[in-house]
C-alpha cells in the first residue's frame, strides 16, 4: 500500500472535507469503522434472511421485484428496447476446456446427492439468472460453498481455479478474503466470510455446452463453454474496503490497476472531449438528481436482474479519440478482464478494440486525488462499470474509493453466452 503515500492534494472544497477530512488518504477506511454488533446478531446468511424478510421490508419487496424480472424473458441489455444483436462467432478462443472437464466431473463425483440436488441444473435453467450481490440466501439460492463440506468446497473452488488465470484465481481469493476481513471488523464473520457464496453448475461437466456460477457478497461469476468458446458474462466484482491492513490477507489493495487506468484516461483527455465524457460532476449525495443512486444499484445500471434493462449510449464517443486515447481506453478495459485465461483474454479484447469507435465513456464525479466518482464504458460488444460506493457495512455516508463495485456484461444478448448457445442448436439441428 506504499502508493497511498504519496504527496495528495488538498481537498477541494468544504463539502469534500466534511466527507473524508478524517481520512489519511483516498482509500483509509479506518475513521469509518463501527463498533462490533452483539454476537447474537453474528448469525449466518440463511439465518440473516430469514431475520430481515419481514412482509413489508425493503429486503423482501426487492427480492419480489427480482423475482419479476427473472421471469422475463431473456433478451439482453440494449440502448434504445432493440435487440441488435452482432453475429459473433463460435471459434475455438483458447477455452481451457481439458481443464474445466475434468474439474467439473471430479465435482459430479463428490457432491453428496442432497448437495447436487440443489446445486445442479439444466443449461438453459433460469437460474444462471438468479444472482445477485446481496449477503443473503434466499430459497432460490441453493447451497453455498458455507454449507458444503470439506472436500466438496475444495473441489467447487478447484474448478473455478481452473476456469481462470492464475492472476485472476488470486483475484478471487483476496475478495473471498476482504469479505472475510469486514466481517471480522464488525463483528459479524458467521455472515460475511470466504465461503458465503452460492453455487450452480449447469449442464453436464465434458457435454458441448456446459457452465458453473457461483454469487453472493461482492463476488458473481457466471461461467459458459459453449463448444470451443469461453464465455465469462455477467461479472461482479466488489470490495468494501478494498484495503485490508490487518489479519493473514494484509496488504490486499483491490481495484487499485481500475482505478490509475480510469484516472489516467481521464486526466489526459483533451479538454473538450473530457467535457463531452463528464455528465454529472460530483456524486456527492448534495449532487446527484433525485433517483440517481439507487439503494441497492448505486449508481450501477447494469447490476442484478437488468438483464434485459435498456442503457442508452452516454457521454462521449471513442471515434473521437486520438490514438493514444484509444489506447489508454483500451488499457483501462483490459483491468476488467484480470480473470480471463489467456486465449479468451485475447479473443475478448480483440473483439473489443475492433468496435472501439463505437465504444461510449459516460464518467460521473472527479478525478483528482480523493473525488469519489463512477464511470461505464459501452458498445455493441461490451458494458463496464465502476462505482465509488457509500457506506454498507462501514458507516461513511459519502461514497469512497475504498468501497468499489464493479460489472462487466455483453450486451445485445451475449451475456451467459446465451447468442452462441442459440448458434449451437442451430448448427446441430
Amino acid at each position: 500500500m506504499t502508493g497511498h503515500q504519496k504527496t495528495l492534494t488538498p481537498l477541494s472544497n468544504e463539502k469534500m472535507k466534511a466527507a473524508f477530512g478524517a481520512m489519511s488518504h483516498p482509500r483509509d477506511f479506518r475513521p469509518f469503522v463501527p463498533p462490533k454488533v452483539p454476537a447474537a446478531l453474528n448469525t449466518s446468511r440463511r439465518e440473516r434472511t430469514r431475520e430481515v424478510s419481514t412482509p413489508d421490508s425493503p429486503i423482501t419487496l426487492i427480492h419480489a421485484l427480482w423475482g419479476e424480472l427473472m421471469a422475463e424473458p431473456f433478451r439482453g441489455v440494449t440502448t434504445d428496447g432493440t435487440l441488435r444483436p452482432l453475429r459473433r462467432e463460435l471459434p475455438p478462443n483458447g477455452a481451457p476446456r481439458e481443464a474445466m472437464d475434468r474439474a467439473g466431473r471430479r465435482i459430479l463425483g463428490i457432491l453428496r446427492p442432497e448437495i447436487a440436488s440443489q446445486v445442479r441444473f439444466a443449461i438453459d435453467a433460469p437460474q444462471w439468472r438468479r444472482w445477485h450481490n446481496m449477503p443473503m440466501q434466499w430459497e432460490r439460492d441453493g447451497i453455498g460453498l458455507e454449507e458444503m463440506n470439506e472436500a466438496e468446497r475444495a473441489a467447487t473452488l478447484e474448478l473455478v481455479r481452473a476456469s481462470v488465470s492464475e492472476k485472476g484465481y488470486r483475484h478471487i481469493v483476496e475478495l473471498m478474503q476482504v469479505n472475510r476481513f469486514s466481517g471480522e471488523l464488525i463483528g459479524r464473520e458467521k455472515y460475511l466470510n470466504e465461503f458465503c457464496y452460492s453455487f450452480g453448475l449447469f449442464g453436464t461437466p465434458g457435454e458441448a455446452d456446459w457452465g458453473w456460477q457461483l454469487y453472493g457478497h461482492h463476488l458473481c461469476l457466471s461461467c459458459r463453454l459453449v463448444g470451443e468458446t469461453y464465455v465469462l458474462s455477467p461479472t461482479f466484482l466488489a470490495a468494501e474496503p478494498t484495503v485490508v491492513d490487518g489479519g493473514n490477507a494484509a496488504g490486499v489493495d483491490a481495484f487499485v490497476e481500475n482505478e490509475q487506468a480510469a484516472l489516467v484516461l481521464m486526466r489526459n483527455l483533451p479538454d473538450d472531449l473530457r467535457r463531452l465524457a463528464v455528465t454529472l460532476g460530483s456524486i456527492l449525495n448534495a449532487d446527484l438528481p433525485e433517483g440517481r443512486r439507487h439503494w441497492a444499484d448505486s449508481l450501477h445500471l447494469a447490476g442484478a436482474f437488468r438483464d434485459n434493462r435498456i442503457i442508452p449510449l452516454e457521454g462521449v464517443c471513442a471515434r473521437d479519440f486520438r490514438a493514444e486515447d484509444k489506447a489508454r481506453l483500451l488499457t483501462l478495459l483490459e483491468t476488467f478482464f484480470l480473470l480471463l485465461p489467456p486465449g479468451p483474454k485475447a479473443a475478448r479484447m480483440a473483439e473489443i478494440e475492433t468496435s472501439v469507435d463505437q465504444t461510449w465513456l459516460c464518467w460521473m464525479g472527479g478525478w483528482d486525488d480523493w473525488a469519489p466518482f463512477y464511470f461505464r464504458i459501452h458498445s455493441p460488444v461490451v458494458i463496464a462499470e465502476y462505482d465509488c460506493h457509500q457506506a454498507v457495512f462501514l458507516t461513511n455516508a459519502e461514497p469512497a474509493r475504498f468501497h468499489v463495485h464493479t460489472i462487466t456484461r455483453i450486451p445485445e444478448g451475449g451475456d451467459y453466452g446465451m447468442d452462441l448457445a442459440e448458434q449451437l442448436k442451430d448448427m446441430s439441428r
